[in-house]
């Protein structure tokens, strides 16, 4: 039996909720952060992300707002695709504000799925910004200094990773991160399992 458009709508809309949960946790949001950021209740986002609730097209405006992304980036399942190429100017990207986090900027590399194994992003931190973390979570993660210089603190460790070099460390080791210098630092930084 062929899909029709109609079958890809619905399973857009029912992706939507792990959509919303990807999209808070890389934002670093909590659940109550987000519902009031949208204007709804922590318990319905709740039943969203857990797809026990189709959200209204007014919800999903709010949430797509909160989030800073169109609709359509919640609803359309372009993780179906065989591959997926994002040009420069193309790729999903999300800003923390210096007010809200640390100004950073996270260019998504791999496109959403619900059980994807692996989380590719371009990192840019700016000079001097505030360290992010402590974090601990399971899985791995590596990284490669495009430029400027990243200060990682793993473990109580504490190393400066310049231009061209790369780290990886285990994600159960406590860690976080910053850029040092005088200029903006550019990562690319792979996780498995997900978890930006």
């Amino acid at each position: 039996m062929v899909n029709s458009e109609a079958d890809k709508v619905d399973q857009g809309v029912a992706a939507v909720g792990p959509r919303v949960r990807y999209l808070r946790r890389l934002h670093r949001l909590r659940l109550k952060d987000l519902a009031a950021m949208a204007g709804c209740s922590e318990s319905l986002l709740s039943r969203i992300e857990n797809a026990l609730v189709v959200p209204s097209l007014s919800t999903l405006h709010r949430l797509s707002k909160a989030l800073n992304v169109n609709v359509a980036a919640l609803i359309d399942p372009k993780e179906e695709q065989i591959c997926t190429i994002y040009g420069p100017n193309n790729r999903p990207r999300y800003t923390r504000a210096a007010e809200e986090g640390d100004g950073s900027t996270a260019e998504i590399l791999t496109p959403f799925a619900e059980h994807r194994q692996l989380e590719g992003l371009l990192l840019e931190m700016p000079a001097h910004g505030p360290m992010c973390g402590p974090f601990q979570h399971a899985g791995e993660e590596v990284g490669y200094i495009l430029s400027g210089e990243l200060e990682l603190h793993v473990e109580g460790e504490h190393y400066r990773v310049q231009t061209g070099y790369s780290f990886f460390f285990q994600s159960d080791r406590i860690h976080s991160y910053r850029a040092s210098g005088n200029e903006n630092c550019r990562v690319i930084w792979v996780n498995t399992p997900p978890t930006f």
